[in-house]
């Protein structure tokens, strides 16, 4: 089966096939690979579509050391690291197995995901953004420097100047969106100028970046 996406993460990768298998390969000491151990793995192997309940991968993301994706049914299931609350599961236990996320996404369905260092960030069919995790630097986009160990959305309609967003991208302690009408948003960390704000500030809620041209 042809493959249809590919994400990196620190020292292991994930593989979606056409036929919405997934396999993974790499370092595994983490349980990121999905295979019930923490032994790594030196060619890809899948992990069976019994792990997700016969459901087809629509979309993979390697975070440092966890791994999550969105299923066909618009579900999140991680697995992995768990400290800070990155898998999303009420907890911070590493998880050796996909184990899907709780809760209803408030009736959106799962279409992208991106996972960080620490923190791991969902996009809905209805332009919701959501994410858990370590906040320490205001990553989660939620106003505060606290950690969420349960996917939590990030502000309401208002929040992107009413537009949906179609895409996040998370960085080790930052996240950047795009919006629907086009516009790039970024949050987090401000070191080195990487929210695109003309400064190091640190943000605690999503920011517009204004640069002419952009």
């Amino acid at each position: 089966s042809a493959v249809t996406m590919v994400s990196c993460g620190y020292y292991h990768t994930m593989v979606v096939t056409e036929a919405g298998r997934l396999f993974t390969f790499g370092y595994g000491v983490d349980g990121q690979l999905g295979h019930g151990d923490r032994n790594a793995r030196d060619v890809p192997v899948e992990v069976g579509a019994a792990r997700f309940r016969g459901a087809r991968i629509v979309f993979a993301a390697a975070g440092c050391v966890h791994s999550a994706v969105a299923t066909s049914e618009g579900r999140v299931w991680t697995w992995g690291f768990g400290i800070c609350g990155r898998l999303g599961h009420n907890d911070e236990q590493d998880q050796l197995v996909p184990m899907e996320v709780a809760g209803e996404l408030g009736g959106g369905k799962a279409v992208m995901l991106a996972a960080g260092v620490f923190h791991t960030m969902v996009v809905t069919h209805d332009g919701a953004l959501w994410g858990c995790g370590r906040g320490e630097h205001g990553q989660l986009g939620v106003g505060d420097r606290a950690d969420r160990l349960t996917l939590v959305r990030v502000g309401e309609e208002e929040a992107f100047g009413q537009s949906g967003v179609l895409m996040v991208g998370c960085g080790s302690y930052h996240t950047a969106a795009m919006t629907e009408e086009g516009g790039l948003w970024s949050w987090g960390e401000g070191a080195y100028g990487k929210l695109g704000h003309n400064n190091e500030e640190d943000r605690l809620l999503p920011v517009r970046v204004e640069v002419e041209g952009l």
